[in-house]
């Protein structure tokens, strides 16, 4: 009899170590920077500035929310209102300073900054209807209503859609893709810009800025920055009836707008 409640109690202690495991091995691979209203993680309430972030971890901002998330090399995910981003993957070698990351966005509006992985390794976000590759750039994700607009702000971005791939190489080109289909072209400006979840601050009024936004004051300028639920130079607020932007004269294909890859 005391050989099997020993025996019985050391099944169950093993249990319970497995059962601790992944909350154990939980590899921290950034941090919440700034945050405000409400953004939570793993549907366990809100998180705020100075949060761990880990590979696995599902983030989403209500109405209202906005943050920033700066990973371990160097890269950053700026969430918008509604925004809904899981970190699917990260893996990071300083001493190389390559690695993979992949996110993985489902709703709302964000702003992705590359860093080390996008210079040398693989960086990727996927959304219900594209697959995005990005190199050493930065790029304003909206999803919404059946389809995904991917604004190129600065580097490279690499779209693929409905068995389609395009890479788009200049600032304020947008691919659109709907999971069966997709177009590359250039939105008409909304004035919509990013708020900066640190401070607040941010100004409308900058549709034609992409050029700008892409250098290196315009980076850190608050005309650049995000604000409600638009982004930069996309079209109309999102919300409406309609998706936020309309093409702006004809499509990109294989002019001043972008290259192709096929």
């Amino acid at each position: 009899m005391t050989a099997n409640r020993t025996i019985s109690a050391a099944v169950f202690s093993g249990l319970v170590l497995c059962a601790l495991a992944p909350a154990a091995q939980a590899q921290t691979v950034g941090t919440m920077t700034s945050e405000k209203a409400t953004i939570t993680k793993n549907g366990a309430g809100r998180i705020t500035k100075g949060a761990s972030i880990a590979r696995g971890d599902q983030l989403a901002a209500n109405a209202s929310g906005s943050g920033m998330i700066v990973f371990d090399d160097e890269s950053s995910a700026r969430l918008g209102p509604n925004a809904r981003l899981v970190i699917d993957d990260f893996v990071y070698n300083p001493s190389r300073k390559n690695g993979t990351i992949r996110l993985r966005q489902t709703a709302g509006a964000a702003r992705i900054f590359g860093g080390q992985i996008s210079k040398r390794g693989s960086s990727e976000i996927r959304t219900p209807h594209i697959v995005l590759g990005v190199r050493g750039g930065i790029v304003d994700i909206f999803v919404q209503g059946g389809q995904t607009i991917a604004t190129l702000r600065a580097g490279l971005m690499k779209c693929t859609s409905g068995g389609r791939t395009r890479t788009v190489t200049n600032p304020g080109v947008s691919c659109i893709g709907t999971g069966s289909s997709l177009q590359v072209a250039k939105l008409q400006g909304s004035g919509q810009s990013f708020v900066d979840p640190g401070t607040g601050g941010g100004t409308g009024g900058n549709g034609g800025s992409s050029g700008f936004c892409s250098s290196a004051a315009g980076m850190s300028s608050p005309a650049c920055r995000t604000r409600d639920t638009g982004l930069p130079g996309s079209g109309r607020v999102p919300g409406g009836s309609t998706a936020p932007g309309t093409p702006g004269g004809s499509s990109a294909n294989g002019g001043n707008d972008c290259t192709f890859d096929c």
